[in-house]
């Protein structure tokens, strides 16, 4: 079941998707990496262990899954910049908010500026994102 409907006001947030990674998460097979060893992201010049981005990504997926169901799964479209790293041992939420709504085909798709932002405050993931949602019931679908 969506949340969303082609009748969602523009403006509308998105439920947000929280977690909290831990250097655990990234010890798989026993090396050493900038994810899960302080020394070796000290030597790439970070502060230390950072997660793995396509992890962090996932909570804005996780979160257009659970606002559009099967309109993400099938005619989902996502443009994110990695903007800064999220700690290995942080937490963070992706948000989102609905920004434009347009025909296309016999369904709506409704676009959402997303993030993911850091328990710090600060934005690691920005874009768009995009799912579709079934017309509104009083609206026709284009011949």
């Amino acid at each position: 079941m969506t949340l969303l409907s082609a009748d969602t006001p523009l403006g509308s947030r998105l439920p947000p998707v929280a977690r909290r990674f831990s250097v655990e998460m990234f010890a798989a097979g026993g090396a050493k990496t900038i994810h899960n060893d302080a020394e070796a992201a000290r030597r790439e010049g970070l502060p230390g262990p950072v997660a793995v981005g396509p992890q962090v990504a996932a909570l804005i997926f996780r979160m257009m899954r659970t606002a559009f169901a099967e309109g993400w799964i099938v005619g989902g479209k996502a443009s994110l910049t990695f903007r800064r790293p999220v700690g290995a041992n942080e937490g963070a939420a992706a948000h989102g908010v609905v920004t434009e709504r347009r025909p296309e085909g016999d369904k709506v798709r409704l676009t959402c500026e997303v993030w993911v932002e850091t328990e710090a405050g600060v934005k690691a993931i920005v874009g768009t994102a995009s799912g579709l949602v079934p017309r509104a019931q009083a609206e026709p679908a284009p011949d």
